[in-house]
């Protein structure tokens, strides 16, 4: 155990009460550190008052219950698919992902459309651009012919209706990358974005997993865009397995915003 003592300093702030001062903190060694100030006058950012945490709780009230009524078409089958995850007393080891509630749901998607609205103007500025798919987007898998490879696998067009190929055709038009998502998301993002100095990340991805993957992006310094997958058809959800899918024209929009019409022609 260290011992410490304390100094309390008058400073003369211009304009702020006497009251003001700082503290110091000082260690055996004699070494003498500031920690803390009291605040000068108005907060430079915000100010919680004591009502905040009481309207906070009414604002997440209301939020989950307008959003609630408003996506119940979209959400018609969740409180059944979670009733049944939470009973599920298998050993399979994804039951905390499967027994996500309701509102984390409402929660993901939320924080997905904020990062895409904040990011739009930093990843058009961008000059490079990486496209990153799940691997539940292949029609074939697990028995897809992507290639492995160390900084993300890639699609080798096999099958002209599995979208992951349609997605890969859509950016060698645009000349850009397409890659499918490695597990260490952060580890790959870094990699690309260190080898061009400028790059801008679209994400196709699942409701909870998609603002994740926009936020590791955010704090490797990429600007992301990302796509909702309409449904998840991988093994976390589905007792049978399918290829997911995505509405491929909100992809094509964003790609068309930062590089307009300035794409190659296809085969077609």
């Amino acid at each position: 155990m260290v011992d410490v003592t304390f100094r309390h300093d008058f400073l003369p702030l211009q304009g702020a009460p006497q009251e003001q001062y700082q503290a110091h903190l000082i260690l055996p060694d004699g070494a003498i550190h500031g920690y803390i100030c009291a605040m000068p006058g108005q907060a430079p950012t915000y100010l919680l008052g004591p009502d905040f945490d009481h309207k906070l709780t009414e604002f997440v009230a209301q939020f989950l219950d307008n959003g609630f009524e408003r996506f119940a078409e979209e959400f018609t089958g969740l409180d059944d698919f979670i009733a049944r995850a939470n009973a599920d007393t298998s050993t399979r080891n994804d039951h905390s992902l499967r027994r996500s509630e309701k509102e984390r749901y409402l929660l993901e998607a939320v924080a997905f459309k904020i990062y895409d609205q904040l990011n739009r103007e930093a990843f058009n500025r961008a000059k490079d651009t990486l496209i990153i798919l799940p691997n539940c987007l292949s029609l074939h898998n697990p028995n897809c012919l992507k290639t492995d490879e160390k900084w993300g696998d890639r699609c080798q067009e096999c099958t002209d209706d599995c979208q992951a190929a349609q997605v890969v055709a859509l950016a060698e038009r645009y000349g850009i990358e397409c890659l499918f998502s490695k597990r260490k998301l952060e580890e790959q993002i870094e990699h690309y974005a260190e080898r061009s100095g400028s790059l801008g990340v679209v994400g196709v991805g699942c409701l909870m997993m998609l603002a994740n993957g926009m936020r590791t992006a955010h704090d490797v310094g990429v600007p992301a865009r990302g796509v909702l997958l309409s449904f998840s058809g991988c093994e976390h959800w589905n007792d049978r397995p399918c290829a997911s899918e995505f509405p491929m024209h909100q992809l094509e929009a964003i790609l068309e915003e930062k590089y307009g019409n300035n794409i190659t022609p296809s085969d077609d």
